[in-house]
Formats: C-alpha cells, sequence, structure tokens
C-alpha cells in the first residue's frame, strides 16, 4: 500500500478585520481584541462601545477558519485553529498577526492585547513569537496554551501589565480549568492580576473599562 503524504506550500490569502472607535491614527488608545471559538468580530466588537466611546480603537483580526455553526447554512462564525495540522495553523496566524500590526503602522505602539476563549491561546502565542509588543495582556475566560513557548515568552510577559479575568458562572469551562490560567502563571513566578466578575462566558464591559490601562 502507498503512504500518503502531507506536503506544505504558501499562497496569498486576503484577511479580514474590524474595528470600532476612532482610526488607529486618531485613537488615544488602541487594544486589539481576538474572538473566541466561532465568533465574528462585528458580532464581538459591541462588548467593546463603551471603551470606544471613551476613544480607544479596538481592532478585531477574525480567523481563518469560517464555518457554519449549525450544518450547512445559517450563522457563521470563525475559528483560530483546530487540531489539525495545528503547529502550520498557529506559525499562519502569528505570521498573520504580525503582519496586520504592520499594516496598521503598530510596531511603534505599545497597544493592549485581549484574547477571549480561544483567543486567550492566540494572544499568548503571538506575545512569545511574534514582533510586536504591548503594554498589557488581558487573558478573558479563556486556558492558557500548554505549548507556551517560555524560553522566549516569560520575557515578554514580564514586560508587560498581565490581567486574567474570570466569571464565576461560565458554562463552557470547570472552574478549575479556567483557574489553571492563573496557576501555570504562578508556577512560572508571573506577575498577574486576577478579576472575578458575576457571568459567564462573555466580556463584561464595567470591568474591561476598570482594567485597562492609558497608554
Amino acid at each position: 500500500m502507498n503512504t500518503i503524504k502531507h506536503h506544505h506550500f504558501q499562497v496569498t490569502k486576503t484577511a479580514r478585520f474590524a474595528t470600532i472607535g476612532p482610526s488607529v491614527e486618531d485613537a488615544k488608545h488602541v487594544m486589539i481584541a481576538l474572538h473566541g471559538y466561532g465568533q465574528l468580530p462585528a458580532f464581538f466588537l459591541r462588548k467593546f462601545e463603551p471603551l470606544a466611546s471613551e476613544g480607544w480603537c479596538i481592532i478585531a483580526p477574525e480567523g481563518f477558519h469560517r464555518f457554519y455553526l449549525e450544518g450547512t447554512h445559517g450563522r457563521v462564525g470563525a475559528s483560530w485553529m483546530t487540531k489539525e495540522d495545528r503547529e502550520t495553523d498557529i506559525h499562519d496566524y502569528v505570521l498573520y498577526l504580525d503582519a496586520l500590526s504592520e499594516h496598521l503602522n503598530l510596531r511603534n505602539r505599545k497597544p493592549v492585547l485581549l484574547g477571549f476563549s480561544q483567543g486567550v491561546a492566540t494572544a499568548s502565542r503571538w506575545v512569545a513569537a511574534g514582533a510586536q509588543t504591548f503594554q498589557q495582556l488581558i487573558l478573558w475566560a479563556g486556558v492558557f496554551p500548554p505549548d507556551f513557548e517560555w524560553k522566549t515568552g516569560k520575557g515578554q510577559l514580564n514586560q508587560m501589565r498581565l490581567d486574567v479575568a474570570l466569571g464565576n458562572d461560565d458554562p463552557f469551562f470547570k472552574d478549575s480549568l479556567l483557574t489553571d490560567t492563573a496557576s501555570i502563571l504562578d508556577s512560572m513566578m508571573v506577575k498577574y492580576m486576577l478579576h472575578r466578575f458575576e457571568g459567564g462566558h462573555a466580556i463584561d464591559s464595567d470591568l474591561l473599562r476598570h482594567i485597562v490601562t492609558p497608554q
């Protein structure tokens, strides 16, 4: 029987992102917000309207993997990766996010980076492997990636403010799973602020406004 072999080659792909608030050039503050599994940026950004009204430009890149949320028609969501060919997808989205920061001229600024749900792992890996630097990283309702590159990433984490936000009634994650993120950071002696809020698997706009730091 012949052996099936997998091969890779690079192609050009058009990426999509959404923004809310003033333009990057005119904004007082800039945040890059990475959505969760099955979300689209336009829906995700609704929770950021209070920040946008205060002069923040929030940028929400869209994961490359779009799919129908139920069956073969209806609402569409996106994700950052699956378990299939995961290392290639991780490499690709780090390059994508770096290219976006270059496109928006963010290399000389230090925006806030927020990852929500699946976006927690995506944001963490970007910090470790990407070229963009940040003043603050917010890990919201997600699990810290077990494959985080500590050799390169720990130094980056220690150069920014780090906040972890967890809902007390999150239906998608057991409390112990979410608090594993805090436990991992504790074990690696990375400083962070832990925030608990009354709510589920969602961005709490009031808490978000409380924990963001001005640029």
